[in-house]
């Protein structure tokens, strides 16, 4: 479906007109045993293991010898700058013996195995070990870290966690490239606020959460239903919020939700004629690319954050923070503030979570149903499908 802004404010504009969202044709029916068979969860798993994902900020690597150690999928990996300006990533493992060279963040020329010595730089090289004229046939060249495939886009540095594939992140985004293109990403400062916090459900739950915005008022009414602009209420009903349009593009997804009242269409109707880029003040977009990645427009930034299964069907791992201007407009809170809010709102969604995944795990019903009001979930999974094979989702 087209991304256009101008379509976008068109259909924005059409359902804050018909006081009706953008529907599914059914209801959904997902059968509980998607969420625990352990088949379905193996090739998921694949797509996290073959498919480009953000896995540092580019501001968190920003100087030369910059470094910054990060788990993923149960591998530690090292992200870096050398000197000469490029980004890497590496799988955090010493030739040697496996061991892991390089601790959390930091700047430093070299990183030094502390199990027996060896010492590699910030091009992944082996540079140094101790009593080098006991090894002197060594080939140094040939025991540096092993390279993931990498490239930086859109404020990130993507990667693939199985070396040796190609990567072309554009590609991967399709249209959706050009979409977070126009958010100016790669001009915005990232600060993490939720590390790696584990989750006692199923991935999928997690998923489910970031593609619809009805339990913003139930959930969140300390954090992301108050408005840091004015400091009041955002939705005070789940009709305010149902209010949403719905996209997909291949394996990614989108909503938008547009944020201007019936009283507000005349002014929106000409700023549709004329053509006027549309800003999230207008409409909020919130993408769900494949796979695991949330990027949402929140107030003048964007929230990031990246959820991976864990090692059984009924774990995950959610990562979090916030981006957005070095220095924020005059009056609102600082990036580090607005990092800390979006911390605290998924602490507010991970209980929440984990019910959800007791219930998927041990109800007695067959299976979960998705309102056709809930069509990004609905999306979600239709895409998810396509790309592991499965045929077992159902409509009523």
């Amino acid at each position: 479906m087209e991304g256009s802004g101008t379509a976008l404010l068109e259909r924005s504009i059409r359902i804050v007109e018909e006081r009706m969202p953008e529907l599914a044709h059914s209801f959904m029916q997902v059968p509980l045993s998607y969420y625990r068979d352990a088949e379905i969860a193996e090739r998921e798993r694949q797509l996290f293991m073959t498919q480009p994902r953000p896995v540092v900020a580019s501001t968190e690597i920003a100087a030369a010898d910059d470094y910054l150690v990060r788990m993923t999928m149960g591998r530690s990996i090292l992200c870096t700058r050398d000197i000469d300006g490029k980004a890497h990533v590496f799988l955090n493992y010493c030739r040697h013996r496996g061991a892991e060279p390089a601790k959390g963040c930091g700047n430093a020329r070299r990183h030094s195995c502390p199990y027996h010595g060896w010492a590699y730089n910030s091009k992944g090289e082996l540079v140094a070990m101790p009593l080098p004229d006991r090894n002197a046939t060594l080939d140094y060249s040939e025991l540096g870290l092993v390279e993931l495939p990498s490239e930086e886009r859109h404020g990130f540095v993507w990667a693939i966690l199985t070396p040796g594939l190609p990567i072309d992140v554009a590609a991967h985004l399709g249209e959706v490239d050009g979409q977070l293109a126009a958010q100016g990403l790669e001009t915005m400062r990232y600060v993490n606020s939720l590390p790696l916090e584990p989750i006692s459900a199923n991935w999928k739950c997690v998923a489910e959460g970031v593609v619809e915005s009805l339990h913003v008022p139930f959930v969140h009414r300390a954090t992301f239903n108050v408005d840091p602009v004015s400091g009041g209420e955002r939705f005070v009903s789940s009709a305010a919020i149902d209010m949403a349009i719905y996209d997909r593009f291949g394996p990614h997804v989108r909503y938008a939700l547009p944020t201007f009242g019936r009283e507000q269409l005349d002014a929106m109707r000409g700023h549709r004629d004329a053509g006027k880029p549309v800003g999230w003040q207008q409409v909020v977009s919130v993408w769900l690319l494949s796979p695991g990645v949330l990027i949402a427009n929140d107030s003048y930034g964007l929230d990031i954050g990246l959820m991976e299964p864990g090692p059984t069907t009924d774990t995950a791992y959610f990562r979090y923070g916030w981006m957005g201007p070095h220095v924020p407009p005059e009056g609102l809170p600082t990036v580090e503030e607005m990092a800390q809010r979006a911390g605290a709102a998924v602490r507010e969604d991970a209980p929440v979570w984990e019910g959800c995944g007791r219930g998927l795990a041990l109800g007695g019903h067959d299976y979960a149903l998705i309102g056709r009001n809930e069509k990004g979930v609905q999306l979600f999974h239709e895409a998810l499908a396509a790309q592991t094979g499965y045929a077992g989702l159902r409509y009523q």
